[in-house]
């Protein structure tokens, strides 16, 4: 069980200049102010941090946090980073000063961001943390993530089985400062180093994005006359693998797979054939504030909860995808205490 008591912060004399004041020395946040309903937290403000805005993974996991709080009639303050670790300093000393109930942080610079995880320790705030962890001896409540490192290696004993051992393959990563990015490489590695008939010939450096996915599988293309399958570190990049093969006219000759399983256009890939598989990443938003409603009823959580990774294909592709309506199935929390 946590239990976190609040203990002064000398920064929030600050709140004596009132919301304008705030917003002149750190930007505006969103901030969404819900009905008060009897769920025992309404009225209490969470706020949620987040590096940036610009992927698919990020913006669900954002509208699961608005959609989430709604239900339970909180209060949010919600800071994108825009990419800068400093800005996401000074939008966690924010929250602090703001003296919200509960922190959602879902950040790629957890060693710069350690000063002000340091502070909101020291304010005694709750943290829940999304996916990659936080750095040194941060304290938090709850860390929600999945066992990325294993579905890594599963990711390569799948490849390692379709490509019966042998053919050449091409690895597109996202951001390398990313530990979720890094384990989607290293367990998959693990695998296909270990595999000697299987040959990297290409490794890009995408950063997430598809425009850059387009440009670096472009390049993989001229230099590779073979290629038989393409390892994307996201759907966004897979996606953008692939309209590179198609309009080279050699996307009958290889597969791709990417991660997250998030959009309605990476489902109806799965579905047409244009993707063969893509393994499914939880944003957390929902379950995210779920925990931080747990934790501000006192009521019991564990430290880390590790969700699962599956792997969607044209098999099974309907659970998630509704190919009628072209839309996305809803899903309920996973959250499971």
């Amino acid at each position: 069980m946590s239990d976190f008591k609040r203990s002064t912060f000398d920064r929030r004399g600050v709140l004596r200049m009132g919301a304008a004041g705030i917003a002149g020395l750190t930007g505006l946040p969103f901030i969404q102010r819900s009905a008060w309903g009897e769920t025992g937290v309404e009225g209490k403000t969470i706020g949620f941090s987040m590096s940036f805005s610009n992927t698919e993974w990020i913006k669900q996991q954002y509208a699961g946090v608005v959609e989430a709080a709604k239900k339970y009639n909180l209060k949010t303050v919600i800071y994108d980073a825009n990419d800068q670790p400093t800005k996401q300093i000074r939008d966690l000393e924010d929250l602090v000063v703001r003296d919200v109930d509960a922190i959602l942080i879902s950040t790629y610079y957890a060693e710069a961001i350690r000063p002000a995880i340091k502070e909101i320790n020291g304010a005694r705030i709750p943290i829940i943390v999304l996916s990659s962890p936080l750095a040194g001896d941060a304290q938090f409540a709850c860390h929600l993530a999945a066992d990325t490192l294993a579905t890594a290696r599963q990711a390569g004993e799948f490849y390692v089985k379709k490509l019966n051992g042998q053919g050449n393959v091409v690895q597109i990563e996202g951001k390398p400062g990313s530990l979720i990015n890094q384990q989607r490489g290293n367990g998959w590695r693990e695998v296909i180093d270990a595999t000697p008939g299987i040959k990297v010939v290409s490794h890009i450096v995408a950063n997430y994005d598809r425009t850059q996915a387009i440009k670096g599988m472009e390049d993989a293309l001229q230099a590779n006359a073979k290629i038989d399958a393409v390892y994307c570190h996201n759907d966004d990049m897979a996606l953008g693998a692939v309209r590179a093969a198609k309009e080279a006219g050699r996307s009958g000759s290889m597969w791709f797979t990417g991660y997250d399983g998030l959009t309605v256009e990476a489902l109806e890939a799965i579905y047409k054939g244009d993707l063969e598989a893509v393994w499914e990443y939880m944003p957390f938003g929902v379950e995210a504030v779920d925990a931080a409603v747990r934790v501000l009823q006192k009521k019991p959580i564990p430290k880390t909860i590790s969700f699962s990774s599956p792997m969607i294909t044209k098999a099974n592709v309907t659970e998630w995808f509704d190919p009628q309506a072209r839309t996305r199935r809803v899903l309920p929390s996973r959250l499971q205490i």
